[in-house]
């Protein structure tokens, strides 16, 4: 295990050359098992390989849950015994997993200092018409420029160029404003930073030798794709999420739990916890042992990546044949993107797709620019899109829409914002059926929240981003594969 000082939290086990030498071992021989443990899928696409790293990495996450628990109790002792915060920061992909997802802890707010801005998306509808985490209210409530002594700050990037540009900045200030800062990043981030700055004790690290860059090897192509750093940071932050949870039960402490999308009573839960108190004072607490909630959550996660291809390895097929077509004939592949990566800019991405990174917000945009045989890929939620399914037809397009199926729908249908009344399908033959539609099942929690918590009455924990990664990432590599050919 890996160590950056007495202070340092490693989080990997696995070298980075062996890590590298696996994944060349997969491409030479792509009948091999390509995941160290966790169950392997069977290698039959290019993709593939992208799930069994992600399968590794969770693996390798489990391992490193005794350090994650400890960065836990130390960042719960600041914010229990001593009042404070827990602040996210880095890039907006890292810096609002915490923030708004269902089944985060409901007291995590976003830490921009000076005149970086916050990630939430822009209001371009009236506020009374958009869903709250888009409003005024909202960003003013999660977002802080200043953070306190008493504070914790937990710091990551999912782009590595963002990191490299921001990184010292974000640390000089909260090391000036004496805030406990966890990092989430490399291994070899965290020796630059301790090299920059020393030994600290209020500086933590929670680290992962997953390389900068691509880690899929194409044959045929000049750049690795398919960027491995946001699944593995995301693995740790989740993981280091559930241990803090835990850690507050063991303090006699119930989290509020932050139901940003989910349907049992959402605003009955969601107003008061977002503006009143960080704990909640009516329910008896059951101190949980510690590892207890990192496993669980890893063993939910691990079931849902391993779920995904059985069954619709045709889909992915032919969904990446429409890829490869468009690209061939000059046709446009468009992406609709909702709670997971923001690829653009991304190194491991080859720019296959025009991206829209807020999907729900930008139905109208897409049928200006969408045409015949153009292709748009929808990775979305737990609802179907009508408007956008609507507005592919009409454009004489073709639509790959990947969302996870509900076991059972709400009893009452949700409203968001300018979307509407959403239509959650229990089975895709419920929905319209077509040439030119492929409907893939993300599989992931029907209302994403997995960790059921004693005594609480609602789950915790969101498993969407990382089911909808793997799908992103592996029709990438799928298509790649067949445009290298």
């Amino acid at each position: 295990m890996r160590m950056i000082g007495w202070h340092a939290l490693p989080g990997r086990l696995l070298g980075v050359s062996a890590l590298l030498l696996a994944f060349g071992l997969l491409m030479l021989n792509p009948k091999s098992h390509g995941c160290l443990g966790a169950d392997p899928i069977k290698v039959e696409q290019a993709g593939d390989h992208f799930f069994n790293f992600v399968l590794t990495e969770i693996e390798a996450t489990r391992r490193s849950l005794p350090a994650i628990t400890r960065a836990a109790e130390l960042a719960a002792d600041r914010i229990v015994d001593r009042d404070g915060e827990l602040l996210s920061a880095g890039d907006q992909s890292f810096a609002l997993e915490p923030v708004w997802r269902a089944g985060g802890i409901a007291f995590s707010r976003q830490y921009t200092p000076g005149d970086i801005s916050a990630g939430f998306p822009k209001i371009e509808s009236p506020e009374d018409e958009v869903p709250y985490y888009r409003t005024k209210q909202f960003v003013e409530h999660f977002t802080v420029k200043e953070a306190k002594s008493d504070d914790v700050v937990l710091l990551g990037f999912e782009n590595e160029k963002q990191e490299r540009l921001h990184r010292s900045r974000y640390i000089k200030q909260l090391l000036r404003d004496e805030a406990l800062i966890v990092f989430f990043g490399s291994a070899s981030s965290g020796a630059q930073i301790e090299k920059e700055f020393g030994r600290r004790n209020n500086l933590l690290f929670i680290t992962h030798d997953v390389p900068d860059g691509g880690i899929i090897e194409i044959p045929g192509w000049p750049q690795k794709i398919c960027s491995g750093r946001s699944i593995a940071n995301r693995l740790y932050l989740w993981s280091f999420e559930a241990e803090l949870i835990s850690a507050f039960m063991r303090r006699g402490k119930m989290p509020g739990i932050l139901l940003s999308v989910t349907y049992e009573s959402p605003q009955v839960w969601n107003v008061p916890l977002l503006n009143s108190y960080k704990f909640i004072p009516a329910f008896d607490v059951t101190p949980v042992k510690k590892g207890v909630f990192g496993n669980t959550y890893l063993d939910h996660l691990r079931r849902i990546v391993s779920g995904i291809l059985p069954g619709q390895r045709p889909k992915f097929r032919k969904a990446a044949q429409w890829l490869v077509e468009a690209a061939k004939t000059k046709h446009k592949s468009i992406a609709l993107l909702i709670h997971g990566l923001a690829p653009e800019g991304l190194p491991g991405d080859p720019g296959l797709f025009t991206v829209f990174s807020e999907g729900n917000a930008y139905y109208p945009q897409l049928g200006k620019v969408i045409g015949k045989d153009d292709v748009a890929l929808f990775v979305g939620y737990n609802w179907y899109p009508p408007r956008l399914a609507e507005t592919v037809d009409k454009a004489g397009a073709k639509q790959i829409l990947c969302f996870t199926l509900v076991q059972e729908a709400p009893p009452k249908p949700a409203v968001y914002g300018e979307v509407g009344e959403l239509f959650h399908p229990t089975s895709f033959d419920q929905l319209p059926q077509g040439d030119n539609r492929i409907y893939i099942d993300l599989r992931f929690a029907q209302y994403n929240a997995v960790l059921k918590i004693p005594g609480y009455p609602i789950p915790a924990l969101e498993t969407s981003s990382f089911a909808e990664d793997v799908v992103y990432w592996h029709l990438v590599a799928d298509t790649i594969e067949q445009l290298a050919k």
